[in-house]
């Protein structure tokens, strides 16, 4: 367990944005009335488990954590990011005012 665990920070960190965004659009489909605090709180222990588990477990190797795969996740985050935008007009949520109030 060396430094090489520091390369799955932005990992983490795109999963982590990823995971909010996909249930923020999810809820927004669903009509779902869920607070910002639980959506947060839910995406970073998922996105926790999802990257530290596996290598941990022997499921992957560091090596399998390429430029690639974070370039995926990132463009990924990026498209629920619009999505969420989009879906926004259409489909508001309780949440919405929370996060004005921010």
């Amino acid at each position: 367990m060396g430094s090489h665990w520091l390369l799955l920070i932005p990992y983490y960190f795109f999963a982590a944005l990823g995971g909010l965004l996909l249930l923020m659009v999810l809820g927004r489909i669903l009509r779902a009335s869920i607070s910002i605090n639980t959506l947060v709180t839910v995406s970073i222990v998922v996105s926790l488990i999802a990257i530290v588990l596996p290598p941990i477990l022997g499921w992957t190797r560091m090596g399998d954590y390429t430029g690639g795969r974070l370039l995926l996740l990132g463009v990924a985050t990026f498209v629920l990011a619009a999505l969420d935008v989009l879906l926004q007009r259409w489909l508001p949520l309780p949440l919405d005012h929370e996060l004005e109030e921010m």
